[in-house]
C-alpha cells in the first residue's frame, strides 16, 4: 500500500482522492480474510486493488481494477471505466461473474450513484457482496438504488475511511451488505477519525 500511495498521485482533475493507509490495510485485510470471495470488480477504487499483497496473487489475478486513469490500460486486469455508461460500462462477458464490488465513486450525488448502482447490479453474481464507501446521509438512498437483493441488507461499519491527503468538507463511511466476521478490522474504529465512536 506505501509504494502505490507513493508512487501513484491523485490526479486532481479524475477528482481522486485515495484512502488512507490504515483505510487500504483495513479494506485489504477484509479481502484478504476471504470474506469478499475470490474474483472482485474494484470500482473506481485503486489503491485497494493495487495494493493486494502476494497473499491475495489470485484474488488479484481472477480481479479487475475498472477506472477512469488510463495509467493502468496496458494491464490485462484494467478495464476503462466511465461511470457515466452505467451497467452498459460492464462489458458482456463479465456480467454477473463478481462474487463482490469495491466501491468508491468520485462524487457523493444521487445521480453519480444511480449509474454506480447500475454498474454494481450488473457486475454481482447471485448473492454478491458490496463494499462502498459514500456519506452517511446517502444510506437510505443506496438502499434504494442497490434494490432489494443488494441494498436490503446494507449497513454502516464501525470503521470510517480517511483520506491520504484530501482533507475533505465531510465524513466518510463504510458499508457492506454483510455480517462481518468477528475478527474483521471493519468492526474497529479508525483512530484516524477524529469524531470518535
Amino acid at each position: 500500500m506505501m509504494a502505490f500511495l507513493e508512487a501513484t498521485p491523485e490526479a486532481a482533475s479524475l477528482n481522486q482522492y485515495w484512502y488512507s493507509r490504515r483505510t487500504i490495510k483495513a479494506l485489504v485485510a477484509e479481502i484478504e480474510s476471504g470474506a469478499c470471495g475470490a474474483r472482485i470488480a474494484f470500482l473506481s477504487t485503486p489503491s485497494v486493488y493495487f495494493s493486494l499483497p502476494e497473499s491475495c496473487a489470485e484474488v488479484r489475478a481472477r480481479s479487475f481494477v475498472f477506472d477512469r486513469d488510463r495509467q493502468w490500460a496496458s494491464l490485462p486486469n484494467f478495464r476503462d471505466f466511465d461511470f457515466n455508461d452505467g451497467a452498459d460500462a460492464i462489458e458482456p462477458s463479465l456480467r454477473y461473474t463478481f462474487d463482490a464490488t469495491v466501491v468508491d465513486p468520485p462524487f457523493i450525488t444521487r445521480d453519480a450513484w444511480a449509474k454506480y448502482a447500475a454498474v454494481v447490479r450488473r457486475a454481482l453474481a447471485p448473492g454478491g457482496r458490496v463494499l462502498l464507501t459514500t456519506v452517511g446521509e446517502n444510506e437510505a438512498m443506496l438502499r434504494t438504488l442497490l434494490g432489494p437483493e443488494i441494498g436490503a441488507s446494507l449497513r454502516k461499519t464501525t470503521f470510517m475511511p480517511a483520506m491520504h491527503r484530501a482533507s475533505l468538507p465531510y465524513q466518510y463511511s463504510l458499508f457492506v451488505n454483510y455480517d462481518l466476521r468477528p475478527d474483521s478490522a471493519l468492526r474497529e474504529w479508525n483512530p484516524e477519525v477524529v469524531d470518535g465512536p
